[in-house]
Formats: structure tokens, sequence, C-alpha cells
């Protein structure tokens, strides 16, 4: 994060000096920084596996570009509420936890049916974008199955949106397929650089962990990877 931090200082101040380039080329590695430290975070919570394939997946500018697309998505740490947003979230697992504490209780009584009075407190009601999905399946299904094998099936329909692109390397330098110049320096716009800036200034404090949003990317995570860890879906 301090080193994506420093990178950023240093795209705003080539940016006041007119180097777009330049400062569109630092700003894009500060993304990628903030996405590497994302990715810890969620092995930290287990959330990711630690495997091979997860620690490469770091050196690769197609996945930390894809992680920074969910980043977007997570609400961002807002510190003047950071203690109320701690005590909800507290509050929502001391509830579920206690529900689970009955439902067990009544399990061992003998009752497996569910009680109508004692319904599953409900989570909020949130769902991914499809952007955000579309990176989600493309970082596991294309680009870890990638770093596994050498080679993964594209998923066409997850190509039409954003996280395709990126996936194509929209965000790169580079030369296409069709020998194609990318996203060369001297096209670069200032408005592009100004955008980039914004995107990682975005992503500089980390996502809320306590929101709703993250929660259910904790939740999901494990689901797509379960098949790689050798865990079970409920593990």
């Amino acid at each position: 994060m301090d080193n994506g931090k420093k990178l950023l200082e240093d795209a705003k101040l080539l940016f006041d000096w007119d180097r777009c380039s330049t400062a569109l080329a630092l700003a894009v590695l500060a993304q990628e920084e903030f996405a590497k430290a994302f990715l810890l975070k969620l092995v930290a919570d287990e959330a990711l596996p630690w495997l091979p394939e997860v620690q490469r997946s770091m050196a690769r500018h197609q996945c930390k570009h894809l992680l920074a697309l969910v980043m977007e998505w997570l609400p961002p740490v807002d510190w003047d509420n950071a203690l109320e947003s701690y005590r909800r979230f507290n509050e929502n697992h001391e509830r579920r936890m206690a529900w689970l504490q009955r439902c067990l209780d009544r399990y061992k009584q003998g009752i497996l049916a569910p009680d109508p009075d004692d319904p599953e407190p409900k989570e909020p009601d949130v769902s991914f974008p499809i952007d955000v999905a579309d990176a989600l399946n493309i970082y596991r299904h294309e680009e870890i199955e990638r770093l596994r094998f050498g080679y993964a099936e594209r998923d066409e329909e997850s190509r039409g949106g954003k996280a395709g692109k990126i996936a194509d390397g929209m965000i790169d330098v580079d030369i296409s397929k069709t020998g194609q110049v990318g996203l060369h320096p001297g096209l670069v716009t200032r408005e592009e650089a100004s955008e980039a800036i914004e995107r990682a200034e975005r992503l500089v404090e980390g996502p809320d962990i306590f929101s709703a949003e993250y929660r259910l990317l904790t939740q999901v995570l494990p689901m797509i990877f379960a098949n790689l860890t050798g865990k079970s879906i409920g593990a």
C-alpha cells in the first residue's frame, strides 16, 4: 500500500507537469500495487487459498487489473463511520451465531424441521454487478487455469464488458495480435491520465471489510476455488 501511494503521488506530480503518458503509467502501477495488497487481504481472510497459481497471479498485469475492477465495486473505508460499521458488523455476526446455536440445540433434541418462529437472519440484499461477476469468472477460470496448465478456454459470455477488455490487455502498452500498437505513450491524453489517477485514488484506502459487499465476496470466492483446494463448499 505504501508503495502504491508513493507511485500515485509521483503520478500526480508528473500530471501537473503535463507528462501525461508517464503519469498514466505510474497511476496504473499504483492500481496494481493496491490490487496486490487486496489479494493478500483476501488470503489473510481465508477467502482466497494461498496456492502457487494465486501467488503467481500477483505478477500478471491482467490479474491485478481484474482485481482492481472488483475493488472499485466495494465500498471504500469510511473512517468517519468506521466504528459504527464495525458495530453493525458485530451485531449481525452475533445474531447469526446465536441463530445457528439455536438450530444446533434443536437438532440435538431431534427436531429437524425449521422453526417458523425463528427464521434465519437475513443478510443485506447484495449482488455482483455484471462486470464484477465477469472479472471474478475470468480471474478464476481463465487466468488461474492458464497459470496452472499454460492454457485456458475463453468464456465468451464474460467477454462482452469491461472485464473482458481488461483480460484482453486493454490497459497494457503492447502490440496486439494483429500487429497494431495498443496503448502507445504518444497517444495518451490528459483526460486518460486524469481518469487513471482518479481510479487509483478510489483504491488507495482499500475496501470496507465490514461492508455487506465484502462479506459476499469472501463467501463466494471459497466456493469458486473449492475444487482447487479439495475443500467442500461448506468447509
